[in-house]
């Protein structure tokens, strides 16, 4: 018995470094007609199970701000998928022009109108700004599932 749980656990430890490699969620163009390009390499005319779209946007900052600058866009998640579709601020980030990565937990409650936190029926959409802190010109929006998976990215217009 003790050589079973000593190789279950030898097995375990070896496997556990094991990244497994998935495809990355193709880039969805700001404009409905063009496709997203080299970046997202997403087909023109292609249906996502998810549609995320995204426009620059300034916010109003809460009660709760404590004066950084903000960086936001506007998005709108739309469930084209058959299930249920969770949708959660904390589920975002926004990706700049020099290619570094901000997450938006970093300005939770500090503007208003931020994207609610819901579950979408398919066909349902919700729309709201997603923002982190920092100065910086927001290219790409990206929204992982409840696993942090990454779901769906989108360009973000201007």
């Amino acid at each position: 018995m003790r050589k079973i749980i000593v190789g279950l656990c030898a097995v375990a430890v070896l496997t556990a470094g094991c990244n497994i490699e998935q495809d990355p969620v193709a880039v969805q163009s700001s404009d409905p007609g063009k496709p997203a390009g080299k970046s997202g390499g997403a087909a023109k005319g292609k249906t996502f199970p998810i549609k995320l779209t995204a426009k620059r946007a300034h916010a109003s900052k809460s009660v709760l701000s404590d004066g950084d600058a903000l960086s936001c866009v506007k998005v709108t998640v739309t469930n084209q998928t058959k299930k249920q579709l969770e949708v959660n601020p904390l589920y975002f980030s926004i990706t700049d022009t020099k290619n570094t990565k901000h997450d938006s937990s970093t300005a939770l409650g500090e503007y208003e109108g931020q994207i609610d936190t819901t579950q979408l029926a398919p066909g349902e959409k919700a729309t709201g700004l997603v923002c982190a802190k920092g100065d910086f010109r927001p290219k790409v929006v990206s929204m992982t599932n409840p696993l942090f998976d990454e779901a769906a990215r989108a360009q973000v217009a201007p």
